[in-house]
């Protein structure tokens, strides 16, 4: 069996999942975004120092969720999910690939930054196809806030995906939109990238 690679945010579709629930949450969120803004700012300043780690985005995350019950999150999230799926940018190239490799018989495995929860209600289908596998970001409610308590980018996305399967896979092909996940494209035969208007390039992951 072949294994296949990809990623979502970029790749599938052009925007960023949990980007854009974070800028609808500032809107939905208004008090918090207004009673926090200044530490909300520093948090993003923080973020864009490190944009690979947790920690600034946790603390826009923290305040900016404070307060919220389990329902309310619940509902947002819910909210944001069906909007986004109406409004989003698919990729066709992309998603032919995918078909491809589903018809093919091959083992798809998806890993992502954004977190399951919402894969799970945009992309319903990757759960409901004994072929495919989905690895995402995982978050956590507790402090009676939300944030993230495992973010799923860059070597985070090997670690992830050799938790998973206590192995390390190789695979015959890999698709996304960023270098960053080069940790996980040198481990494919066959590597492309997708541009911002869902061109597809193949190359080289092991010259970079």
């Amino acid at each position: 069996m072949n294994y296949v690679f990809f990623d979502i945010d970029g790749t599938l579709h052009k925007e960023d999942i949990f980007l854009e629930f974070i800028k609808c949450s500032i809107k939905e969120r208004l008090l918090n975004s207004v009673i926090f803004l200044p530490i909300i700012f520093i948090s993003f300043l923080i973020y864009l120092v490190n944009t690979k780690g947790k920690f600034g985005l946790n603390l826009i995350l923290f305040f900016l969720f404070l307060g919220i019950s389990e329902s309310q999150l619940g509902t947002l999230t819910e909210k944001f999910c069906k909007s986004f799926s109406l409004k989003m940018t698919p990729f066709d190239n992309a998603l032919k690939q995918l078909e491809f490799h589903k018809a093919n018989g091959d083992q798809v495995i998806f890993i992502s930054g954004t977190p399951v929860e919402f894969i799970k209600q945009i992309y319903p289908s990757f759960f409901n196809t004994t072929n495919f596998e989905v690895i995402g970001s995982i978050t956590r409610r507790n402090f009676g806030s939300f944030y993230l308590d495992e973010r799923c980018i860059y070597k985070n996305k090997k670690t992830m995906l050799n938790n998973r399967f206590n192995a390390v896979l190789n695979f015959s092909h890999g698709y996304s939109d960023s270098l960053s996940d080069l940790p996980i494209l040198t481990l494919c035969d066959k590597a492309y990238l997708v541009d911002k208007d869902g061109s597809m390039t193949s190359f080289d992951p092991e010259v970079r």
